[in-house]
């Protein structure tokens, strides 16, 4: 017996929109890649929609809660995800067919304002949807928010502080500075 589809709401719609655009880029879904997606959903005006609160964590900015909606979503938009114990970097699948049911939720006339938040999400983001990427670009955000810094020496010294993962990956001041660049250009 098939499940019923839970029913789309802004929030929910707004990250699976951004989730399907992971395989087009050669890259999976996963909760790692969810938070990070919903972490700049809400930068571009998704706040009131996701409501969440980020916090400076092992792989960046990390809310906690993405997790539940995920889990919230299985078996109508995502599989893999029946049980919240994934690691994050654990692959999650789409389900085909909710691409059209999220297409159709967007273009409906009162969720104007949530697919202009997608579509200025999808720009920002086009070429950064790696794990990589998605770290870099959130935890560099992070830190210009928090810190109030757009300076490349003064944000290294934040990375190397956060953890030593980061002071590890984050150590070429040109991928510091074309993040810096890219949110300059999109969230300025």
């Amino acid at each position: 017996m098939k499940q019923e589809k839970i029913k789309l709401t802004p929030s929910s719609a707004m990250l699976l929109s951004l989730l399907s655009e992971l395989p087009r880029n050669g890259e999976f879904v996963s909760e790692f890649a969810a938070e990070k997606i919903a972490y700049f959903l809400q930068r571009f005006g998704g706040k009131d929609a996701f409501k969440l609160e980020f916090q400076p964590n092992f792989y960046g900015p990390y809310s906690g809660k993405v997790k539940h909606v995920l889990h919230h979503m299985n078996g109508s938009y995502v599989f893999g995800y029946g049980s919240m114990d994934k690691k994050p970097f654990d692959e999650i699948g789409l389900i085909m067919d909710a691409e059209e049911d999220v297409d159709n939720f967007l273009n409906a006339k009162e969720n104007d304002h949530h697919k202009a938040v997608v579509l200025k999400t999808k720009a920002f983001l086009l070429g950064f949807y790696s794990d990589f990427g998605l770290e870099l670009l959130s935890t560099v955000d992070f830190i210009i928010s928090d810190k109030k810094t757009t300076s490349i020496p003064e944000i290294t010294k934040h990375l190397e502080g956060w953890s030593d993962r980061k002071k590890t990956m984050f150590t070429n001041p040109k991928f510091i500075a074309l993040a810096v660049k890219n949110i300059e250009m999109h969230l300025a």
